[in-house]
């Protein structure tokens, strides 16, 4: 599973591929865009390295520049890595054969990059030394998601994530000039070693996959973007294999996205959805690359038209896309109309709500439908059959419905109309002490008094890592000896209601485990102390 740091730096660095291939300044022929061979480095499973200077500067580039109030992505990235785009020049991250779970990011300044102002500006408030550090010149910003900041020269910081002991630091350091040359001639490359997709559960396998290493780099260029693709293959027939599979997959993306776009138009405003008018700038960009065969590898390119692209993905990004102030964003907001309608439900009733189930212990409805009177949606309500599944004829069209309370902001799912609002569910024979809110089977909630550990401590309803139809009775898991569940989206914060209505935003690294799972259980006994 990807952590917060990587999917951040993916979406950083894909932010970097869509400004890389727009409309320079200056033209710069193509040719320009073939210098020289650039291969995954030794000790090195993935390498993504971005051209900073280049980009920031460009013109096509002042739409993100510039945002204010939707995406400050100046704050979000200095907040990540603790320099501004405008004082970074080359910013370079990879995954090293001996940690390949976590990133490592370089970081090369335009001038100097002071290590101690960086730490400072990484440092969470409240946080504590993740592991004591040994003599040397490694700095330590607790709470950072790269906790770690190993000063290389004047110009340049490598930033270790916090998953990685300080001890193993100055032996990845050693890797550094092999990557010095990485990224050099081109303003984006990414390097894949195919070791690196063991394990992973991909969409596709066969011989698409059985490639050595993938090597994509993207240039400006004229009028338009040169972006190449070369995947390595063991043998030329290898590689004649998996190039008609390339291009079926390739086609069948942008079948996907051009169906995407179709139902985008149609749909109601306000739910989890992209936009049109991406989805066919998607479509389009990959109908139009080529795929051929060259010896043992295996070639995409596309020639992409990209002046307008960088305004598709300003509007495809959603208000407060990165975390928001505490108690400012919508998604807080309707947590709070969440956790009245549960604790108004439980004054009529004299419980919280459950999922219901029929006779025979078949879920039916999740509890998001029976506080529906209790969010002025009771016309919605009296359309159900609550004796029927979510998914029978008459419920499934009421199911895409969407209803905005249940909506996170900044967060689209794969229907418009699904939720990541849900509760933690134990089995029927669940431990006392380790009873989460809702158990299966029961759908009746729990009332307030059997909640010991305290309503302001324990959690009613959490956003989740993954959505589900808001009318679907499928919540969290929850035993006590289970791994927990991934929460929030990719910035690494997700909000919870708890069960006196407040409502927070947490980040997910500020909670170890054991206070989570204090958090989770409604009459555990813990004695919790909740990040400020």
């Amino acid at each position: 599973m990807l952590t917060r740091a990587q999917v951040a730096l993916s979406m950083l660095l894909l932010v970097g591929l869509v400004v890389a291939t727009a409309q320079p300044d200056k033209p710069k022929p193509p040719s320009a865009t073939v210098k020289s061979v650039v291969r995954v480095p030794t000790g090195v499973v993935a390498i993504a390295s971005l051209n900073v200077a280049e980009v920031w500067d460009h013109k096509a580039f002042g739409q993100i520049r510039e945002a204010r109030g939707k995406l400050e992505f100046a704050w979000a990235v200095q907040s990540l890595i603790g320099v501004t785009p405008a004082d970074t020049e080359q910013l370079t991250v990879f995954w090293p054969t001996i940690a390949p779970d976590a990133p490592f990011v370089l970081v090369t300044g335009r001038k100097a990059v002071d290590a101690t102002a960086v730490a400072k500006t990484l440092t969470r408030p409240g946080a504590t030394l993740p592991r004591p550090v040994p003599g040397g010149k490694i700095l330590v910003a607790p709470g950072a998601d790269f906790a770690y900041i190993y000063p290389v020269d004047a110009r340049t910081i490598l930033l270790a994530p916090q998953a990685v002991g300080p001890t193993r630091i100055e032996t990845i350091a050693g890797l550094l000039p092999g990557l010095a040359t990485v990224g050099r001639d081109h303003t984006l490359t990414v390097g894949l070693d195919a070791k690196i997709l063991a394990g992973l559960p991909l969409p596709f396998g066969g011989p698409l996959v059985e490639f050595e290493t993938a090597i994509l780099t993207a240039d400006l260029g004229v009028e338009n973007a040169f972006a190449t693709l070369t995947a390595n293959y063991p043998t030329a027939d290898k590689a004649k294999t998996a190039t008609p599979i390339l291009r079926a997959k390739v086609d069948e993306l942008a079948a996907w996205a051009k169906e995407q776009e179709k139902q985008a138009e149609k749909r109601q405003p306000g739910g989890n959805a992209y936009p049109a008018p991406l989805l066919d700038w998607i479509a389009t960009t990959l109908k139009a690359t080529k795929v051929e065969t060259n010896g043992s590898t295996v070639v995409a390119k596309t020639e992409i038209k990209l002046e307008e692209a960088v305004s598709r993905v300003m509007n495809a990004i959603p208000d407060a896309a990165l975390v928001p102030p505490r108690g400012s964003s919508v998604t807080e907001n309707n947590l709070k109309q969440i956790g009245l309608a549960i604790l108004n439900y439980e004054s009529t009733y004299g419980h919280c709500p459950g999922n219901s189930y029929d006779k025979d212990g078949k879920p039916l409805l999740s509890w998001r439908v029976h506080i529906l009177p209790y969010i002025e949606q009771t016309n919605l309500y009296t359309q159900f059959k609550l004796d029927e599944p979510w998914d029978s004829p008459n419920n499934k069209g009421l199911s895409e419905i969407v209803v905005k309370v249940y909506q996170v902001q900044g967060r689209p799912a794969g229907q418009p109309s699904d939720t990541y609002f849900r509760s933690f569910i134990g089995p029927k024979n669940v431990k006392g002490d380790y009873r989460p809110w809702l158990i299966e089977g029961d759908s009746k909630g729990p009332k307030i008094v059997q909640i010991t550990d305290g309503t302001s401590n324990t959690v009613s309803v959490v956003e989740a890592g993954e959505a589900v139809p808001w009318t679907k009775p499928e919540d969290l898991p929850y035993d006590g000896i289970q791994a927990l569940p991934k929460l929030g989206g990719p910035n690494g914060s997700f909000s919870v209601a708890f069960g006196d209505g407040s409502v927070r935003t947490f980040r997910r690294n500020s909670l170890n485990d054991t206070t989570l799972r204090g958090m989770i259980t409604i009459s555990g006994g813990e004695v919790l102390s909740l990040p400020k």
